[in-house]
């Protein structure tokens, strides 16, 4: 005789509802166990995004248009505090480096005025005011210098003898943004140079909402194979992202295998271990691209999918309303349930 398995989807695209009884369980050979209830403190694998540690580089702005007329390095090379990365043509910026001579060369005359003006006032020669006229003068002018200076050291520039505009390595490093060729344009207020370590690297991983609790600052992380720790969470975000429906926590990571731009998985190991339900292995099914399991209830079965928090050599720990210790999922039979979601008939 042959058992049709009826599927009855529910509103959930993931779930399903299968409708079979003890009979046909038995006869097809389909057995359940129940969950079994962990106490851990790993977390993961997570996604995460790998880049350059900000707060160990160093990145060159402009704040007005320029073109690149010399190119001496290029990205992913190494370099030394004071080497010189490339110059630059910019007539605000070369007009800007005319006006800081200039400044530098009035500043030096006003404030010796300044002080002899000073002298002068405290032996009553001349007034409080005219004395306060040379210092906030000399006051102005330190001010304008400091301005133009501020600009050439966020720009990276310093300004040659001859009329150049050299780009001159602020830190040592490796070169990890930097123009691709002479007479390339400079957008202003864009970084167009970048001099990173190369071993300082931070994570940005993504923590699903279930899991924000669990993760906190000072926690560490652990290399993608889980055997070595290779870094430690700086700050979880409580916010939640629209576009991925997870927050993001950043780990400062050090690991010669990992590589700027890349998305790798790793592992958290959590300061306050966390309890979950363990999904064996044999009772994981894949199902539309989702981790699915199948939990018995009165009327058969549920196709339940799963928010995994961490994976084990034993299957799957998860954190999710409706599966606890007393839940019961099918652990052989997989096969027949899959087919019976996709409408297909058994003998």
């Amino acid at each position: 005789m042959k058992t049709i398995l009826a599927m009855i989807l529910t509103a959930a695209a993931a779930m399903a509802q299968i409708t079979m009884s003890e009979a046909q369980m038995k006869k097809l050979g389909i057995t359940t166990q129940n969950l079994q209830v962990r106490s851990t403190a790993l977390i993961g694998p997570l996604i995460a995004k790998i880049d350059y540690d900000e707060d160990k580089s160093k990145s060159y702005f402009l704040d007005h248009e320029a073109s690149v007329t010399a190119l001496n390095v290029r990205q992913g090379d190494r370099v030394r505090k004071g080497q010189v990365l490339c110059s630059i043509a910019s007539p605000a910026l070369m007009a800007s480096s005319f006006e800081l001579k200039e400044l530098r060369n009035r500043y030096q005359a006003i404030q010796n005025n300044a002080k002899k003006d000073e002298v002068l006032y405290k032996e009553g020669v001349i007034s409080h005011r005219d004395y306060q006229t040379s210092a906030l003068e000399a006051s102005s002018l330190r001010s304008r210098i400091s301005a133009l200076e501020s600009q050439f050291g966020i720009a990276g520039v310093r300004p040659g003898t001859n009329g150049t505009l050299n780009v001159i390595a602020q830190k040592s490093g490796i070169i990890t943004d930097a123009p691709l060729a002479v007479a390339e344009r400079i957008a202003p207020y864009q970084p167009y140079f970048r001099i990173s370590d190369a071993d300082a690297m931070v994570a940005m991983i993504n923590v699903s909402p279930g899991l924000i609790s669990s993760i906190s600052k000072g926690d560490t992380v652990l290399s993608k194979d889980n055997t070595r720790p290779i870094g430690t969470i700086l700050s979880v975000s409580p916010s939640i992202s629209g576009s991925t429906n997870s927050a993001i926590a950043i780990a400062r990571v050090r690991d010669p295998q990992l590589r700027a731009g890349t998305t790798v998985g790793m592992f958290v190991s959590a300061s306050k271990p966390t309890t979950s339900i363990l999904i064996p292995s044999q009772a994981l099914a894949q199902f539309g691209g989702k981790t699915i399991c199948f939990v018995r209830n009165s009327k058969g079965f549920t196709a339940q999918e799963l928010r995994i928090s961490a994976t084990t050599k034993e299957g799957v720990l998860v954190r999710q309303k409706g599966i606890d210790a007393n839940t019961k999922v099918a652990v052989s039979g997989l096969v027949i349930l899959k087919g019976a979601m996709s409408g297909l008939g058994f003998e």
